[in-house]
This record gives C-alpha cells, sequence and structure tokens, in this order.
C-alpha cells in the first residue's frame, strides 16, 4: 500500500506482528457464491418484471455485440443489477474487500475488475507489493466504515468531486493505535472500483494528536490529488480512461455539479468552455431515471467500427488520437440510440478531453 515519509517506523513493527494470521473474516464475510447469488436473484426479478432500464434489447445487444473490440482495457459493461435495498452503504466497504480477495487469492485479472490506482496500474513492482502485504495481514470486515464525507468542509469535498468524481467515497479501515488506511472508491459503469489509497495516523500533518479525522482527511484529499497530477504529469498520460472520463461527466450531471461537470470535460479546453451549466441540463435530465453511473452502459467504439466518412471527418477535426465513446440509452426498444463523445488527449497529454457530442440514433454511424 502506499504510505508517505511520515509513517512512524513503529507501524512496521505493528504490522509485522500480524503478518502470519490470514484473511480469513475478509473471506467469510464476503464469499463470491454469495454475491452470484444476489446477482442471479436479482437478474431473474428484472426479467419478470421486464423493465427496459434494466435488461437491454436484443437490437441494443445485438448492436453492442458488433461492435465488441478486441482490446478490452477501455472497454466497460453494463451492471445489469442494482445494489439490494438497504445496503448501498455498505457497497463501496465491499469494493474494498472484493479487492483484498483478489489481492489474496493473487489474481491480479480480479484485482483490477476491482480497483485502478494509478500508481499501481503503472507499476508491476508495485502490484508484487500489494499482493505480498494482503497475504501477510489478516483484513478484519468489522474494522471498515464509510466515512461522512458531508462532514468535510466545503473545500475539501469539491476537492474529492473534482479529483475522483461526485460519487466517490471514502472508506476508512482501522489499522492500530489511532492509524488509518484511506481508500477511495468511485461508481463507473462496470461498478465501483477502489482508486486510491493513502495513510493516515493521529498526529500528522504537524496537527497534533487532537487533529478530527475530517480535518486529517482534508489534507489527505489535497495530497492525493496532488500525487495524481504530479503521476500523470510524469507519464504525460492520463489518469482516467475515456470511458472513466465519460463516467464521471455523467456522475457530475447527476449531482448537478456544474463546476465538476465543466472541469471534467476539458474547461476552457473542451466542448463545453462557456455557459457550461446550460449545456449540463441534457446530461442532468438523462441521468434523472438512474441513481448511477452503474445502470447505464458506456464504451469505446474503435475507429474501424465507425463508417469511412465519420472516421475521416473526425481525423480532419481532431487528428488521429480521438476515441469515440458511447453512452447507450437501455430504454430505447430499436437499440441504437444513445450519445457519443468525441474525446481527445489533452494539449498537456494529462486527461481527456470531450471535444464533441452529440445525442441521437447513431445507427448511421456504423453503417
Amino acid at each position: 500500500m502506499k504510505t508517505r515519509p511520515y509513517l512512524r517506523s513503529g507501524q512496521i513493527l505493528i504490522m509485522a506482528a500480524i503478518t502470519i494470521m490470514l484473511m480469513v473474516a475478509c473471506t467469510k464475510e464476503v464469499p463470491g457464491s454469495l454475491q452470484q447469488s444476489r446477482s442471479t436473484a436479482a437478474a431473474s426479478d428484472a426479467l419478470k418484471a421486464g423493465n427496459p432500464a434494466e435488461i437491454p434489447s436484443p437490437a441494443w445487444e445485438s448492436l453492442r455485440t458488433a461492435l465488441q473490440p478486441e482490446d478490452q482495457s477501455h472497454h466497460q459493461v453494463k451492471q445489469e443489477v442494482e445494489p439490494p435495498a438497504g445496503e448501498s452503504n455498505h457497497y463501496p466497504i465491499q469494493a474494498v474487500l472484493s479487492m483484498y480477495e483478489a489481492l489474496r487469492a493473487n489474481d491480479s485479472a480480479s484485482y483490477f475488475r476491482h480497483a485502478d490506482i494509478p500508481s499501481v496500474r503503472t507499476s508491476p513492482a508495485m502490484l508484487k507489493v500489494l499482493f505480498e502485504e494482503a497475504g501477510q495481514r489478516e483484513v478484519r470486515p468489522e474494522r471498515f466504515k464509510l466515512f461522512n464525507k458531508e462532514g468535510l468542509d466545503r473545500e475539501s469535498r469539491e476537492l474529492l468531486s473534482l479529483t475522483y468524481g461526485t460519487q466517490a467515497d471514502v472508506v476508512l479501515e482501522e489499522l492500530s493505535q489511532g492509524d488509518h488506511h484511506l481508500w477511495f472508491v468511485t461508481a463507473f459503469t462496470d461498478g465501483l472500483k477502489v482508486v486510491e489509497q493513502s495513510t493516515i495516523y493521529p498526529g500528522a500533518y504537524e496537527l497534533g494528536r487532537e487533529a478530527t479525522m475530517e480535518e486529517l482527511i482534508a489534507i489527505e484529499i489535497r495530497h492525493t490529488a496532488e500525487d495524481r497530477a504530479y503521476l500523470a504529469a510524469k507519464a504525460k498520460q492520463p489518469v482516467w480512461n475515456p470511458v472513466q472520463t465519460v463516467s464521471l461527466l455523467y456522475q457530475a450531471a447527476r449531482a448537478e455539479d456544474a463546476e465538476t461537470f465543466y472541469a471534467m470535460s476539458g474547461g476552457d479546453e473542451g466542448y463545453f468552455s462557456g455557459q457550461y451549466a446550460r449545456d449540463m441540463v441534457e446530461f442532468t435530465e438523462w441521468m434523472r431515471p438512474f441513481e448511477s453511473v452503474q445502470h447505464i452502459a458506456i464504451e469505446s467504439v474503435p475507429q474501424e467500427k465507425l463508417a469511412g466518412s465519420y472516421r475521416e471527418e473526425y481525423n480532419k477535426s481532431f487528428g488521429d488520437a480521438w476515441q469515440f465513446i458511447v453512452a447507450w440509452d437501455p430504454r430505447d426498444e430499436a437499440g441504437y440510440q444513445g450519445t457519443y463523445w468525441i474525446m481527445t488527449p489533452s494539449e498537456d497529454g494529462i486527461r481527456y478531453v470531450a471535444k464533441q457530442t452529440l445525442t441521437a440514433n447513431l445507427e448511421s454511424f456504423f453503417r
């Protein structure tokens, strides 16, 4: 896990003392068979109800199958099943526990289904450290809790949204002597993902041991935001891929957060430079029936799948690095209604920027 230089050396001894214990409690708490049975039951109920918002039409599914890219690195799949009623607060914690379970199983594919921490994604050595540490320590589900982000000051809440999305949550993992891991979790179309991790302890940042958890987390949000910006600048590679960026745009629209929507779309460099609050209304209204971006389908369509006339037009307008992202409307029985987004790397190369968007029947784009 990522730690900072200010961590006490004593913490290393404490962590070493529990390395002989296994993660039994974690695996008992969240068995894969239980998750599968819940998903199966919920999918069955959706089929019986015939809810088009939950089950895609045959035409829509057929189109998506035809457009399926061979490279799935940026492709995200629609999550059909909503969280059981009354358990939504538990799901960010479940995401962290599922990540731990994948680490304990030394399963990198499963890990990346539940987590996308940029520093780990870009460093195989860091992923190896995660596997080793997870196998050496006990993870107790009762030590995890969801932090109430409403207790943060306004500036910190805004920075949390700008960095991780308006649906981002902070999960606290209690360690020892008041130390905590912070796990940042946000929603994408393929489910919740752990997107950052850090560690805090009482007395950090020269605040004194009487500092509140809200104060400690507020400073750590700023630090992790700075770290991510630095990593992107150093690597000349965006932290969020195009599908994730569009997902965060829909998060902001759903929350009616115009500032985050504007920033995520690329600011003055993007399509919505100017009167962005008015431009967001269309997407806010579209998202109202959906509690989360987990309930819609957003995917990257390879350039070669588009009609030649459109490819020529976009190459002329945006160069050759553009990506075609589609948010499909699951309520459309014909299967072709959706919103496309043309995403390109920003001028500094550290994020993706929305250059064009249109909501329409998109059938002609694939002929």
